[in-house]
C-alpha cells in the first residue's frame, strides 16, 4: 500500500483574511473553497473551527492566539523577487529582508496574518543561470549553489 504525500493543510483563525494574503497578496488561485476549508496547488487552508472539529473531535481544540509557531513554513517561488519583496513586505509582517543566501539564492519570509512562516525566493535554476553569466563556469556555480552538477547542467541546458 503506497502512501504518497498530498500537501500541507496550514490551520488558520481568520479564514476571509488568510484568502487576502494567500491570493491577493500572494498571487495564489483556489481550486477548491468550501465552508471550513480552501485549497490551492500545493497546499491547502482549514478555518480553525473546522480543523479542530476534524482532528480533534472538538471545534475549540485548538489553542487561542495565533497558531503560526514558528516551526513550519510554506516556501514560494518566483522569477521576480525584487518586485515580490517590493509587493508582499508592504502587506506583511516582515521576518527577514531580501537576502542572498550562502547558497547564492536571494529570498525573503514574512508571517502570514495568522504568524505562519512564508519564504519567497528565487528558483535555483535561476540563481544558476545568474551565476554563470556572470562568468562562473559549471565548477565555480556548482560550489556556489551546493547544487549538483547534473543539476547545474540541466539548469544551464548544457
Amino acid at each position: 500500500m503506497p502512501i504518497r504525500f498530498h500537501s500541507p493543510c496550514v490551520f488558520v483563525r481568520d479564514m476571509e483574511l488568510a484568502r487576502i494574503f494567500y491570493e491577493a497578496t500572494l498571487g495564489q488561485t483556489p481550486t477548491l473553497a468550501l465552508d471550513g476549508y480552501v485549497v490551492y496547488p500545493g497546499f491547502a487552508l482549514w478555518r480553525a473551527d473546522t480543523a479542530g472539529q476534524h482532528v480533534f473531535g472538538d471545534a475549540s481544540a485548538l489553542p487561542p492566539g495565533r497558531l503560526g509557531r514558528d516551526n513550519f513554513e510554506l516556501y514560494f517561488e518566483t522569477e521576480d523577487v525584487e518586485a515580490a519583496f517590493e509587493a508582499v513586505s508592504a502587506r506583511a509582517e516582515a521576518l527577514c529582508p531580501l537576502a542572498a543566501q550562502p547558497w547564492g539564492q536571494r529570498c525573503f519570509r514574512v508571517r502570514d496574518p495568522e504568524g505562519h512562516i512564508v519564504e519567497v525566493a528565487e528558483p535555483m535554476e535561476l540563481v544558476v543561470r545568474r551565476l554563470a553569466a556572470s562568468g562562473m563556469d559549471v565548477a565555480a556555480v556548482c560550489a556556489a549553489t551546493l547544487m549538483p552538477e547534473a543539476f547545474v547542467r540541466a539548469a544551464l541546458g548544457s
